[in-house]
């Protein structure tokens, strides 16, 4: 999984934060009703693959640098996953989850307002799979949207660095670099996205693998 924000955001973290990346309040970005958003705070992480490499993008909407973190330190078995936005700005579909550590704050603002929590095994968007031995847990992802990752803990850059568990490296910044400041809404005209409660149950079963 993976997180690009221009020079001037690490620069600040490991200047002025000790290395430490500290959660935000979600903006605005996807579908307006979205319980999550000015509500909760965490982490963007991009881990939608490449259909064609099958690996993360080389470019970046976000920004020219890229922390890369193994997802089985993101997303493991002592962690929950939720559901929290499905939406489209022009071309592609994204799923918006949300990974709390269980008994939190923000774990209880998931359950509280009721998010869809996803089987961590077994769901349409990001699993853990089976291991072999003492190896680490592999992760699935869908290549029907583009998963995006919403990590409600802190997380210190140096020590990902030291265990190995992360990377940084450069990547090619197209458009403006940078994220919109409250986000982007979601297109409000598609039959895809813009689907309904009582439609919910029967969408879920038939999201793309």
């Amino acid at each position: 999984m993976w997180r690009d924000k221009p020079d001037h955001y690490w620069k600040d973290i490991f200047q002025n934060k000790g290395g430490a990346m500290i959660p935000y309040m979600k903006d605005f970005n996807g579908d307006q009703r979205s319980a999550i958003n000015g509500n909760i705070k965490g982490l963007f992480f991009g881990c939608g693959l490449d259909r064609k490499r099958i690996k993360p993008p080389y470019f970046s909407y976000f920004g020219n640098q890229r922390l890369l973190v193994d997802s089985d330190f993101i997303l493991n078995k002592s962690k929950n996953l939720y559901f929290a936005d499905f939406y489209c700005h022009y071309q592609y579909h994204y799923a918006t989850l949300v990974v709390t550590n269980p008994g939190s704050k923000q774990d209880s603002f998931c359950q509280e307002h009721e998010l869809f929590e996803l089987d961590i095994f077994d769901n349409p968007f990001l699993y853990l799979g089976d291991s072999r031995g003492n190896e680490p847990k592999p992760v699935y992802v869908t290549l029907g949207v583009r998963v995006e990752v919403f990590v409600t803990n802190k997380m210190n850059i140096p020590h990902l660095l030291k265990i190995r568990k992360g990377r940084m490296m450069d990547v090619q910044p197209r458009g403006r670099g940078r994220s919109h400041k409250n986000g982007i809404p979601k297109k409000e005209v598609c039959d895809i996205c813009n689907i309904n409660p009582v439609s919910y149950n029967r969408w879920m079963g038939n999201i793309w693998y």
